[in-house]
């Protein structure tokens, strides 16, 4: 894949994928645990099919769910940390396959090419301030906004669109949706089943089916912006 377009007027984004060469594959089930604390990364990975689900072990034991990856994106750039300093664990949310380039491997390409390095820069960056964003609502939304953000960021993310104008994402479970809004998986429930009755999603074995644009149209009228959810 070559380079695609640019950021801005001085700034070209790189596509990473274009400068790291084909790895082996290796296959996880569902719930199977890639790398976590106990067994910390020493890689950087790709995911090929499936998605990922990556996650941070709080102090006191708890999961916060950081990022839902997709097929093309890299992750496991704690690698990088001293080992003693890593508490982020990536875990299959459904049958995966990914490759892998050790840290070794990827210092060697980055001297033979530069502009992967710039790419692995660009990637960080982007991921950073999704995280930022991220921080901002969990610090100035109610839980309510911010499950409706989470919902409209997944499922640009995730999703698919169906004729009737919703769109389909895989059953992410209302404990998932927890870990990532900051609250417990009864909250979660609760306004889940209010936005059901108010129209804004319904849900069954197929998936969560959201009505996007309904929901955006509560957190504008809401005097919210809806979220960049571009990345």
């Amino acid at each position: 894949m070559a380079p695609t377009a640019s950021l801005g007027s001085h700034t070209r984004v790189e596509d990473a994928l274009a400068y790291l060469p084909i790895s082996s594959t290796t296959e996880y089930g569902k719930g199977q645990r890639i790398y976590g604390t106990n067994h910390s990364s020493k890689s950087i990975y790709l995911v090929v099919t499936g998605k990922v689900e990556l996650s941070k072990v709080a102090a006191d034991g708890s999961e916060v769910l950081l990022e839902i990856l997709r097929p093309d994106e890299l992750f496991g750039e704690s690698a990088f940390l001293d080992a003693s300093r890593r508490a982020e664990q990536a875990t299959a949310l459904e049958k995966v396959s990914v490759m892998a380039w050790t840290i070794s491997e990827i210092e060697d390409l980055v001297m033979k090419r530069p502009r992967l390095a710039v790419a692995l820069l660009q990637i960080l960056a982007q991921r950073n301030a999704e995280f930022t964003r991220h921080i901002e609502s969990l610090a100035i939304d109610t839980i309510e906004r911010r499950l409706a953000r989470s919902l409209l960021r997944f499922s640009e993310r995730l999703g698919t669109r169906e004729e009737d104008g919703s769109v389909r994402m895989m059953p992410l479970t209302h404990e998932v949706l927890s870990r990532y809004v900051g609250t417990s998986r009864e909250v979660v429930s609760q306004y889940m089943n209010k936005f059901r009755r108010q129209g804004y999603v319904s849900y069954s074995r197929r998936g969560i089916f959201l009505h996007a644009d309904l929901l955006r149209t509560l957190l504008d009228r809401s005097g919210f912006p809806s979220p960049d959810i571009s990345s």
